[in-house]
């Protein structure tokens, strides 16, 4: 398969590359800052996605797109700059007909007492801040019949660990484990975002994991 990863060199977008690499995808790693190491079956565009020619001529032979977009917790207008990445990205995927998948927070995960994350539990503000912009892209293209899109939300902790393929599965509500902690590592993360890039489960829906054990 070929596959378009979008921040491809961020914290999650790293680590989808390596996933799909490691299953011997082809990727179009599509990134603004950091460097990525150079390999096999990876071509590198380190670009904007406002360059909307530019984005669409990467993205018009991929047979999937997987989305990782952030543009920094510290940016000065997070929330609408990632409304104004989606309407780019969104777009081109109606106007090519393209199934993607969509990285975005907890924050509008529900807890187990009925509350949304977001207003149950203690972040740094900046990240609250940051992830209202998340949270609106959801909130605004959940029920868009017209998008081939899955949405992922990952664990309230979300850590630098190892790929251990053993978590469990939620859609809206938090998966938690025995201590009622909601964590999984990035790279198991990845691991289920390519489960559902092979073999689509969540098609027009959203889909969480955490660890239960």
């Amino acid at each position: 398969m070929k596959i378009a990863i979008i921040g491809a060199s961020g914290f999650v977008g790293e680590k989808i590359v390596d996933e799909a690499l490691s299953r011997n995808h082809i990727v179009e790693a599509i990134f603004r800052r950091n460097p990525i190491v150079k390999r096999n079956n990876l071509t590198l565009h380190k670009m904007t996605i406002f360059d909307e020619e530019i984005f669409e001529n990467v993205i018009k032979d991929v047979d999937l797109i997987i989305s990782a977009y952030n543009p920094g917790y510290y940016h000065v207008d997070q929330k609408n700059r990632y409304m104004d990445a989606y309407k780019v990205i969104f777009s081109l995927c109606k106007k090519l007909n393209k199934r993607i998948i969509v990285v975005i927070g907890a924050t509008s995960l529900i807890q187990y007492d009925g509350e949304f994350v977001k207003n149950g539990l203690v972040y740094p503000k900046p990240w609250l801040k940051a992830l209202e912009g998340p949270d609106l892209v959801y909130d605004t293209y959940k029920d868009d019949k017209s998008l081939n899109v899955t949405f992922v939300s990952p664990a309230v902790e979300l850590i630098d660990g190892v790929r251990t393929t053993h978590y469990a599965y939620g859609t809206n509500h938090l998966v938690y484990d025995k201590n009622f902690e909601s964590r999984v590592s990035v790279q198991d993360l990845a691991h289920a975002i390519l489960n559902e890039a092979e073999n689509p489960k969540y098609t027009g829906s959203r889909f969480t994991i955490a660890y239960q054990e």
